[in-house]
């Protein structure tokens, strides 16, 4: 039914009073026109998009619904459809809707535009990037698709590129504050600060005055350059938080924690972390993290293993095996927030050592003998030869895929991802003669960490949020651990935290001594070998280009206050780890 002259008049007054900002009453205009023209499509669309502006997305995902049931061939409501729930954070479904209105209006610029970045947010990288190369050969002056091909192929790992395309989004727009922090960003996680200085001075100057997207770039500069009192001014001139941009908000809050933090104000930035990860909650709600399920696996895999008990391999038996197709394995793993990135990076200045940072190559095993399992609990042990040997065949094929270069001979290969301590049985099963760097930190600063750390969150970090989710999740883990260790004959050295930052030669070389190498003067300038990297794919990116530091050794206990609760579970595994009552009090 399409709308009268009357209703037409009515349409036009709440959508004026909406532009001027009226939100409130023309809400309320919207639903009173609802009740008296509810069988009229547009009717309940622009209800939506008042209730979508207003932050109410489920009056506004049922409002879109309905007007879809009245007139389902309207690719407008199926375009408003999805920006509310990919605003929500329901990105499959927004996808779903996407395509909906697509099918009635194929190559629809904005449709496509606004389905790419939902491909990215799944972590379609390669969909997105096709897509919003699309809309540049499309149109090739349209800012905004430069800058998100940019951000698509910065998660890509091809940082030239990004450089380029934020550049020619700000030649097209100079005030275009995306693409202003867009580069800033891309500089700033590859270190290069000469050019992020250059970055940030030239957005100011062409930005509104207190943008959240620039003064964040502008604080993390001053962060870098030690002005922690100008950082904190910078932020706390930040007064709009818009509840549709929960990440940029999350960002906010977790920089604004650190820079109190780093000044001694631990009672504000514990309430700047705590806000954070409530932003933090709102923006992955509807990615269809399930926390619980990752407890539940750590439970799983408690079980499984407490009956097992692995029988030492024969010496021969070891030696025969350092000829197979694997080169030197070794596994760096601990709890997030444990020093494994400081650790790889000292190590990857080593001429004989790769490291590969971060990739799921054993999540590829874990999915792979997934679908073998017959019981309900995973049973590693009963894996048959041959299908040991397809598991092998799928990690090395991924590794191969990272390798910089071919191995050599005696060369080692050290696979950093942290938690892949959950998957040590199963590592150990596939691979014998792999050796494992257990990372520690005292626990109390380590789950800390974790609770102010802003990570891309999945199952696993979903835990992260609040400090009792964080020291269950340690507990579990590290429980797992000590199965691990009785149960199976696992070859590890073990590093803490506190003795790299106290002493790195040291440390360091009997690393290198359980490794069979020997230490290597290029180790201690491990900063060029940080900068070399350009990314490092981790939350400490901006860490381990500097001095190393001890400010962070014993943090917990300027926050002793609001860890109360979680503090028996953490001193407990202190104690097991070996730190005495004093240690981390530095």
């Amino acid at each position: 039914m399409r709308a009268g002259n009357a209703l037409d008049q009515q349409l036009r007054a709440a959508i004026e009073v909406f532009e001027a900002g009226e939100l409130d009453r023309a809400l309320k205009m919207a639903q009173q026109l609802c009740r008296s023209h509810g069988d009229v499509a547009i009717v309940h669309n622009v209800h939506g998009v008042i209730a979508a502006e207003k932050g109410a997305f489920q009056v506004a995902i049922d409002s879109y619904k309905r007007a879809i049931a009245l007139e389902p061939d309207n690719c407008d409501v199926h375009f408003n459809l999805g920006n509310v729930l990919r605003d929500k954070g329901d990105l499959k479904p927004a996808l779903a809707s996407y395509r909906a209105a697509l099918q009635i209006k194929p190559g629809d610029p904005d449709v496509v535009f606004n389905m790419a970045t939902v491909l990215r947010g799944l972590g379609e990288l390669n969909a997105a990037e096709k897509l919003f190369r699309q809309l540049v050969e499309v149109s090739p002056k349209d800012h905004t698709a430069h800058s998100n091909l940019g951000g698509v192929l910065f998660r890509l790992n091809r940082t030239e590129e990004a450089i380029d395309c934020f550049r020619q989004a700000l030649e097209l727009r100079p005030a275009f504050v995306e693409a202003h922090d867009n580069l800033c960003e891309v500089l700033e996680k590859t270190n290069q600060t000469d050019e992020l200085r250059k970055a940030v001075a030239h957005a100011i100057t062409v930005c509104r005055p207190n943008d959240i997207r620039i003064a964040i770039r502008q604080a993390q500069l001053l962060r870098r350059d030690d002005d922690l009192e100008g950082a904190r001014k910078i932020l706390s001139g930040v007064e709009k938080f818009h509840p549709a941009q929960a990440q940029l908000n999350s960002a906010y809050w977790y920089l604004r924690g650190d820079i109190c933090d780093r000044l001694d104000d631990a009672q504000t930035a514990y309430k700047a972390f705590v806000e954070a990860n409530i932003w933090e909650a709102k923006a992955v709600g509807g990615h269809g993290l399930e926390p619980d399920r990752f407890i539940r696996k750590l439970d799983d895999l408690q079980a499984a293993y407490k009956s097992v008990r692995r029988p030492a391999r024969p010496e021969t038996a070891a030696q025969a095996d350092l000829h197979s197709d694997a080169p030197q394995l070794v596994f760096l793993i601990g709890f997030p927030r444990s020093g494994t990135t400081l650790l790889d990076t000292v190590l990857l200045s080593h001429s004989r050592i790769s490291v590969i940072e971060e990739k799921p190559m054993v999540q590829e095993m874990v999915r792979l003998a997934a679908g073998w399992q017959t019981g309900e609990l995973p049973n590693h042990e009963d894996l048959s030869g041959e299908q040991v040997k397809e598991l092998r065949k799928t990690y090395m094929t991924r590794l191969n895929q990272h390798l910089p270069d071919p191995v050599a001979d005696g060369d080692v290969v050290i696979d950093k991802l942290p938690l892949n301590i959950v998957e040590a049985g199963l590592i150990s099963k596939v691979f014998p003669d792999a050796r494992f760097l257990l990372v520690l930190r005292h626990p109390c600063d380590c789950v800390l960490s974790c609770f102010m750390q802003d990570f891309r969150l999945n199952n696993a970090m979903a835990n992260f949020l609040d400090l009792k989710g964080t020291a269950q999740c340690y507990d579990k883990v590290m429980s797992l651990w000590t199965t691990y260790t009785s149960a199976l004959h696992l070859p590890v050295h073990t590093v803490k935290y506190e003795q790299i930052v106290g002493d790195l030669e040291e440390t360091v070389s009997e690393v290198l001594g359980f490794l069979g190498l020997d230490w290597e003067e290029t180790m201690a300038d491990y900063k060029a070998t940080a900068i070399e990297r350009k990314r490092i794919g981790t939350p400490s990116y901006h860490q381990v280009v500097q001095p190393i530091y001890s400010r962070a050794t014993g943090r917990w206990r300027r926050y002793r206050a609001h860890m109360v609760t979680v503090l028996p579970t953490l001193l407990k595994w202190a104690e097991i780890h070996g730190y005495s009552n004093d240690q981390g009090s530095r």
